[in-house]
C-alpha cells in the first residue's frame, strides 16, 4: 500500500494536481504495523494519519482480559475480534494501559487514544461511542499527557518487533547516517529498539 500511496503522490507531483493532505489508516497500541513503511512516508511527504479503530474495536477500552474475554452486549463479543492481532500481546498491552490510567484517573481507552495523539504524523483519531459519557472520555484523551515513563511501558508492551528490510534500514541510518540521530534522537535514547543490531543472532 505504501509504494502505492508514493506512486499516486508522484503522480500527482508531475500532474499538478492536489497533493494528498491525509490518509486514513487504522492504527492501535494492538496493530502498529503502518509504523514500519507508512509513517516514514507521511512524514517525508507530509501527510497527516486519521486514525480508525484506535481501541481495536474496543479491545482497549480494559473491559477484556485473560478471564473475561468479552462481556455480552459489548462490541467485541457482537462482532468478535474486529482487528486482527496476538490477543496474549494484547493482554499484556492491556494490564500496561491499567497501570497508566491508575497512575493518572484515568481509563485506559483515554490513555490508548493519548498514545496514538502523540504519535509521529497522526493528525487525528476517529471515535466511536454507544454511550455519552464513554464519548466524553474519550474526548478528553486530548487533555492527557503522557509522561516519558508511560510512553516506554506502552511502548514495550506494544512492540511487536522490527520486520525485514525495516530492521536492516534502521541499522544502517544508526551506523553510517548521522542525520537520523540528528533529526530523531528520541529513537537512540538508551539504546533503546533502535540500536545497531548487526551481528546480533536473529531468532525470527
Amino acid at each position: 500500500m505504501t509504494w502505492q500511496a508514493a506512486t499516486a503522490v508522484m503522480l500527482q507531483e508531475r500532474l499538478g494536481l492536489e497533493r494528498f493532505a491525509t490518509a486514513q489508516m487504522y492504527y492501535s497500541l494492538v496493530g502498529r504495523g503502518l509504523e514500519y513503511e507508512f509513517q516514514s512516508f507521511a512524514e517525508y511527504h507530509d501527510v497527516g494519519i486519521l486514525v480508525w479503530s484506535p481501541l481495536a474495536g474496543g479491545f482497549l477500552t480494559g473491559k477484556y482480559g485473560r478471564g473475561n474475554p468479552g462481556p455480552a452486549g459489548s462490541r467485541f463479543a457482537d462482532a468478535g475480534q474486529f482487528v486482527p492481532f496476538d490477543r496474549e500481546m494484547g493482554y499484556r498491552v492491556v494490564d500496561a494501559l491499567k497501570e497508566v490510567a491508575a497512575r493518572h484517573g484515568a481509563s485506559p481507552a483515554r490513555v490508548a487514544i493519548a498514545w496514538l495523539l502523540g504519535r509521529p504524523r497522526v493528525s487525528s483519531v476517529i471515535i466511536a461511542a454507544r454511550k455519552a459519557e464513554q464519548l466524553e472520555d474519550n474526548i478528553r484523551a486530548v487533555d492527557l499527557e503522557l509522561t516519558d515513563d508511560d510512553i516506554r511501558s506502552l511502548d514495550t508492551a506494544s512492540d511487536p518487533g522490527v520486520p525485514y528490510p525495516k530492521w536492516m534500514v534502521l541499522q544502517l541510518d544508526t551506523a553510517e547516517d548521522p542525520r537520523a540521530k540528528i533529526l530523531h534522537p528520541e529513537r537512540y535514547a538508551d539504546g533503546g529498539r533502535w540500536r545497531d543490531l548487526r551481528g546480533t543472532r536473529w531468532s525470527g
